[in-house]
């Protein structure tokens, strides 16, 4: 009888397989990075918005 089955080594894993999950946590803290960098407008927040001139108001009650 002949030989059936041949056992030989895998492959080693590639590149992608063996840097998968640094490289996405590199990508993932750039992207936090510069959307937190798109964000804040000034390193104090956001500073309130001038309002308009206060509008007179007229109460009339009877005298």
């Amino acid at each position: 009888m002949g030989v059936k089955y041949v056992i030989v080594e895998p492959d080693p894993p590639g590149w992608w397989a063996r840097n998968k999950f640094k490289t996405v946590v590199v990508l993932a803290v750039a992207a936090v990075v510069y959307l937190q960098g798109r964000d804040s407008g000034s390193a104090e927040g956001p500073q309130p918005r001038p309002t308009g001139p206060p509008a007179a108001t007229i109460s009339r009650s009877p005298q």
